[in-house]
């Protein structure tokens, strides 16, 4: 994995909740049978984009998105008819089996920094 991956990670609360979550979401997707009248197109392991998350302000989840897109983590499509859509990218998954050589602040530590609003103005411009 290239450091500067290694460093954004350590640096952004909240990643490996959105990482968990999608893979939490793609495993009961894929799980669940597909009905007859399903389009035969729908990968399997794609999930409507999250709107909530327990332990993730709404509005720094946009910025998450945009920030794990960024590095490669995350992919999304666009199904015209589901609409956006998501699913963990093979970096993204062996980044999660990896989550120890990652230190994320937690949320307290977190809550203690400095926010920088541009940085996170320019996350949810990608």
């Amino acid at each position: 994995m290239l450091d500067h991956v290694a460093e954004e990670l350590s640096a952004t609360a909240g990643w490996r909740r959105v990482l968990e979550a999608y893979a939490t979401l793609a495993a009961g997707a894929v799980a669940t049978p597909q009905s007859e009248s399903s389009d035969a197109s729908e990968s399997p392991g794609w999930v409507p984009r999250l709107s909530q998350l327990d332990g993730v302000e709404p509005e720094r989840l946009s910025a998450l998105h945009g920030k794990l897109i960024a590095l490669g983590l995350l992919s999304f499509e666009i199904s015209g008819k589901l609409g956006m859509r998501y699913q963990l990218s093979p970096l993204g998954r062996r980044t999660l089996g990896r989550v120890d050589e990652f230190e994320e602040p937690s949320s307290d530590e977190s809550a203690d920094l400095p926010t920088n609003d541009s940085e996170d103005a320019e996350l949810e411009a990608a």
